[in-house]
């Protein structure tokens, strides 16, 4: 480097006319400019006349369907998929452009996108101080905004957020409620039976959807052998959005569309691929994974680590049906249900544990043994050991006697980290660990 530098001195030296003026590559200064990008920005947002649908992938994964409308008195309207209020019920917060290093798109007040980057669990289901490590304030790099889309990156978790510019139809159909009528599809979950299918043409597809990782995975037959799609999902005006599509022979499934409710007969109805079919209940797989099981229980062992589940079981229909949520130990308040493979030697440990002391801790906790592995693919626990001292009733002895059902369990792979283990007695009970 000194010598590249110490060369070119000295060739400046001995040239008749080398320039030492002050003139530089650039009219403008690097404020200028900078000024000039955030304006023109800022102008491509407001001038969207339907404003901008929008994705954003947090860092924490899964997927999630905005739409927004700028103005020009930094306010930002805008609905979410989030749940079903936020659907159908739009919201307006503020927004601003910023120089920070680059330029920066911050929501600076509370909106249904800080609802995703909430640090309390009980707002969106993620994890303790951190959410779904989804952001709200967005880099914007020149190379990633186009005349009909712009990318954004998170400046903490690095989400990707994704805007695409609405048309007058879609800007109607949000006004209008359709991405409520979207959200509909998640009403598969109030569904008493966790397997559920659906036949579009001539093939039978069973649905196994995750809403806390927004992952959805279908399984069909191929004559006798089993084959799987898995993508992640998210809801637009038009209904359920793949990331991915299925392509399955002549089909091909981008998500579904026309998606209805009958609240009575308690059946979601969907039209894929230009067919339309009706999502029904089953007691148990359309086929099998026969090594789930053992995979569910031996990943923990090799990393050390445990299965953990905010809410519990679900049955009949009902999310935390047995309230573990309101479990308390003195002052110390619910944090999740675990399960630790091998915590004590040849004795599993499935327990509730408390928040205490900005710690967690476990008071008590049923111990079963080594479970036995079925054949055709169940897991069956028997318990031989507690731990501490167990509570006599309540939402800690009903969660035991789920788990210890002598008909065992499924276990169902929703994700690369997250299973669902589901009772084999008739498929109306069932927990999600992550």
């Amino acid at each position: 480097m000194k010598k590249s530098i110490l060369y070119l001195l000295l060739s400046c030296a001995f040239l008749p006319a080398c320039d030492n003026s002050d003139d530089t590559v650039f009219e403008e200064t690097a404020d200028a400019r900078l000024n000039a990008a955030l304006a023109s920005y800022e102008k491509q947002l407001i001038e969207a006349p339907y404003g901008w649908n929008a994705v954003i992938y947090p860092g924490g994964g899964g997927t999630y369907g905005f739409h927004f409308k700028f103005d020009d008195k930094n306010r930002v309207t805008m609905y979410s998929d989030f749940s079903a209020e936020s659907a159908a019920k739009s919201k307006e917060s503020s927004y601003r452009l910023k120089a920070v290093q680059t330029p920066v798109l911050i929501f600076d007040t509370y909106s249904y996108l800080h609802i995703l980057a909430d640090p309390d669990r009980e707002v969106n289901g993620g994890d303790v101080g951190e959410g779904l490590q989804s952001d709200f304030e967005f880099s914007i790099f020149p190379d990633s905004v186009k005349a009909e889309s712009i990318t954004l990156v998170g400046r903490k978790n690095n989400s990707r957020l994704v805007l695409t510019k609405a048309t007058q139809a879609q800007a109607t159909a949000y006004a209008a409620g359709d991405l409520a009528d979207g959200v509909l599809f998640n009403n598969i979950t109030k569904y008493q039976a966790y397997f559920k299918r659906v036949t579009l043409g001539n093939v039978t597809y069973e649905i196994t959807l995750s809403p806390r990782t927004r992952t959805i995975k279908l399984t069909w037959l191929d004559g006798s052998i089993p084959k799987t799609f898995t993508t992640n999902y998210y809801f637009t005006s038009a209904g359920v959005s793949f990331v991915s599509p299925l392509v399955n022979g002549s089909q091909t499934i981008n998500g579904f569309t026309n998606i209805t409710w009958n609240a009575n007969a308690v059946q979601v109805g969907i039209t894929a691929s230009g067919l339309k079919g009706t999502v029904v209940s089953a007691i148990k797989p359309l086929s099998v994974d026969l090594a789930a099981a053992r995979r569910w229980w031996q990943d923990p062992i090799e990393s050390g680590g445990y299965w953990e589940s905010g809410t519990g079981f679900h049955v009949n229909g009902v999310d935390d049906a047995l309230k573990v949520q309101d479990l308390k130990v003195g002052e110390a308040t619910f944090y999740s249900y675990i399960y630790q493979p091998a915590a004590d030697g040849s004795i599993d440990l499935f327990g509730p544990i408390f928040y205490e002391n900005e710690g967690v801790t476990l008071f008590y906790g049923h111990g079963p043994g080594r479970p036995t592995f079925t054949s055709d693919g169940r897991i069956v626990f028997e318990q031989v050991a507690t731990y501490g001292v167990l509570p006599t009733t309540g939402p800690a002895v009903e969660s035991a006697k789920l788990l210890f059902e002598t008909s065992g369990h499924y276990l169902i792979q929703t994700s690369e980290t997250t299973y669902d283990m589901v009772s084999a007695k008739d498929a109306k009970s069932w927990i999600s660990w992550q």
